[in-house]
């Protein structure tokens, strides 16, 4: 028999089973008082056989089995069938209630729960033997019985996991069918095997007394404490399974989060690496990293007195981290984190802060080297370096960064640098060339680029020193590439060289307004210039003037 009803719910799905149980509680009082004198009648003839069986039952109660934290089943049915058998209805009814009180005070259990348990115990046994009387007669031998017995088994069987089942599927929200397969079903055959021992009992009491009743009691007693024994024995061992099974659980679980910290300090690692030649590209990584891996917002500064957590490499300050509100679980995992990312991230920018000086030295090196070359030429002098401003300008509004745009600087810076090779009548002669002095000027690009290709320098920096004298429309020197085929920094500086002649002095001619060298330029849209190339110049002069500063804000405005 089983019983217990439910403590612990699903709280999507549950639902209140105490209607349930007043139903139940209802119909199982409404039975017991309709039986209940009959069955007293049948006591009254033979009370002590009465006292027998009632004790046999509760025997049968007291080795129940525990099934680890399932309920508990017992063979206490037997004891009720058999009652049922011999005194009817009533009196199987009573008893399952007796039985009910008795289990509610021994295990202390809840009022309702007790209630619930009394009620079903007493429907089922009452049911069952109401089936068992409906189908048997007094002439019917014991082998005739048997059918009926295992009939009413069933229907006791039906009508206690029913209820439970019924009344745990509504408190918990677990389908009827789920919960019977899964707590009821391997109880079926015990269940069956009740009857034919509540009939068993009832004729051996019939023909040999109460030695006949204590022989077929025991061997099912004796059968349930043994079960119970050993149940009970090896229930800490289970338990001891379950918690170094939690353990286990625990530890892998452990083990996934390190892997997965491992591997976020691996790309960490690798993103840094990847950006280690621009501080500005580093740092938009770092705080974009920091903030998936640590839940919150984050934000670098290069301020030596900040107040964030600072980072320091080689005992100097060299920035701070600030970090917004943090989750618990991300907050956790920042602080296994951290030891291991700051001193790599304070490295990283200390790295990155001695390449861009590298850098900055490498391109002042560079653009004192292309002063030099302008030193003999009054009207070109820092003609270079200004190219060089305006193609950076460009290159940034064209999606150019990081190397790719330092390589577009020292293109624009030496560009011309294969001009070192152009007689200086040539470079200085006041008015315009001839075929042949054209001939020869044509020539530097192949020359920038012999000068430079030995050189360990950017691809994009030989790309500008040989193209950025090309025409989109092929009439350009030294190869005629045409459109797409011109590399678009070549086009970039050639624009900038463009504008810059414009507007700068020259033997020949004055400087133009920045204005009216733009509309110079954008005539020659699609036929000298790079379209996208001249939409980006527009957008300059248009938000950074100071960018075209050869001339003074006030010519941009009178141009305009």
């Amino acid at each position: 028999m089983s019983r217990g009803a439910p403590e612990q719910s699903a709280p999507d799905t549950r639902r209140d089973p105490n209607v349930l149980i007043s139903i139940v509680a209802c119909s199982a009082t409404a039975l017991l008082v309709l039986t209940v004198a009959a069955g007293w009648h049948h006591v009254e003839a033979d009370p002590g056989a009465f006292v027998a069986f009632l004790l046999l039952t509760a025997c049968l109660q007291v080795v129940n089995i525990e099934v680890y934290n399932r309920g508990s089943h017992s063979f206490v049915g037997a004891g009720m069938l058999a009652l049922g058998f011999t005194f009817g209805t009533g009196a199987a009814m009573a008893t399952a209630v007796l039985m009910a009180a008795v289990n509610m005070v021994v295990r202390r259990g809840r009022m309702n729960r007790g209630v619930f348990d009394a009620a079903q115990w007493a429907l089922a046994a009452g049911l069952a033997t109401a089936f068992y009387r409906a189908t048997t007669t007094e002439h019917m031998t014991p082998l005739l019985k048997l059918g009926p017995s295992v009939g009413a088994a069933v229907v006791f069987m039906t009508v206690n996991v029913g209820l439970l089942c019924l009344a745990l599927s509504l408190a918990e929200g677990q389908g009827f069918l789920e919960l019977w397969n899964e707590r009821f079903r391997w109880l079926t055959p015990y269940f069956v095997a009740a009857g034919p021992l509540g009939l068993s009992l009832t004729v051996a009491y019939d023909k040999v007394g109460i030695t006949g009743l204590l022989a077929f009691t025991l061997p099912p007693a004796a059968m349930m404490f043994s079960v119970r024994q050993y149940v009970t024995r090896t229930r800490t061992s289970v338990e001891e399974v379950r918690e170094a099974n939690e353990q286990l659980r625990h530890a892998n679980a452990k083990l996934a989060e390190r892997n997965e910290d491992l591997q976020a300090l691996f790309q960490f690692a690798g993103g840094l690496a990847a950006r280690a030649h621009d501080r500005d590209s580093l740092t938009g990584y770092a705080e974009e990293a920091l903030a998936r891996l640590a839940g919150t917002t984050v934000a670098l500064s290069f301020d030596e007195v900040d107040t964030g957590v600072g980072l320091f490499s080689g005992g100097k300050r060299i920035a701070a981290i600030h970090l917004g509100e943090q989750p618990g679980i991300e907050a956790e995992r920042w602080g296994r984190l951290r030891d291991a990312i700051l001193p790599q991230l304070a490295t990283a920018i200390e790295s990155a802060g001695l390449v861009e000086e590298v850098r900055k030295k490498h391109v002042e090196t560079i653009r004192a080297l292309a002063r030099s070359m302008e030193a003999k030429d009054y009207y070109t002098g820092g003609h270079t370096e200004r190219v060089s401003d305006i193609a950076v300008a460009l290159g940034k509004r064209l999606g150019y960064s990081g190397v790719e745009l330092d390589a577009i600087e020292i293109g624009a810076l030496l560009h011309d640098i294969g001009k070192i090779g152009i007689p200086e009548r040539i470079l200085h002669k006041p008015g315009p060339l001839d075929e042949e002095e054209w001939k020869v000027m044509r020539e530097h690009p192949i020359i920038s680029e012999y000068i430079l290709q030995d050189v360990d320098l950017h691809p994009i920096v030989l790309q500008v020193a040989r193209s950025s004298h090309e025409r989109i429309d092929g009439q350009g020197y030294p190869d005629g590439k045409a459109g797409e085929e011109i590399p678009l920094p070549a086009r970039i500086v050639l624009v900038a060289d463009a504008f810059d002649a414009l507007t700068s002095d020259r033997p020949y001619r004055s400087a133009r307004a920045l204005g009216a060298a733009l509309d110079e330029l954008r005539a020659h849209v699609g036929t000298q210039f790079c379209p996208k190339v001249i939409d980006a110049l527009e957008a300059v002069y248009r938000e950074q003037p100071a960018v075209l500063g050869a001339a003074s804000l006030r010519a941009v405005g009178e141009a305009a």
